[in-house]
């Protein structure tokens, strides 16, 4: 594996990201001002949301860079940071950032799911049932 050829293929990439950020915040600044119909302000809300979650997904990778730039540095580079194995070249070259193995990989991501699948559970759990016609009216009367 040539760590020389994937150090330059991060800087590149951090460097698309920064040029990508500060273009995103430049036109965030010369964003037009003025009358706007409801369509325009829905526009502009979905506009600014889809910009927010990119640019949050860019971040997330320039710190993921940053970290393989310094497992470079301090010799620890392609090593699984959840069981020690070495991380193949072919998924390094692919996703020179990566943190995890294949195995953890898929592992997180199954874990992830379930956490998932527990916090939309839990949200139902704290929706009160509905009840019938017939109840609220069999309520209502005792009430009276």
């Amino acid at each position: 594996m040539d760590i020389q050829k994937i150090k330059q293929k991060l800087l590149e990439k951090r460097q698309k990201i920064l040029d990508s950020l500060e273009e995103a915040s430049k036109a965030d600044i010369n964003e037009k001002t003025g009358v706007e119909d409801s369509a325009d302000i829905v526009t502009s809300e979905l506009s600014r949301e889809t910009h927010y979650r990119l640019t949050q997904a860019d971040l997330e990778n320039l710190y993921l860079i940053d970290l393989a730039l310094r497992k470079i540095e301090n010799g620890t580079y392609g090593i699984c940071e959840e069981c020690g194995a070495i991380i193949g070249e072919k998924r390094l070259e692919v996703i020179p950032w990566v943190r995890l193995c294949i195995d953890c990989s898929q592992n997180e991501e199954i874990v992830r799911l379930f956490q998932q699948r527990s916090e939309e559970e839990s949200l139902y759990n704290i929706i009160p049932p509905t009840i019938s016609e017939e109840e609220e009216t069999k309520t209502n009367q005792q009430l009276e």
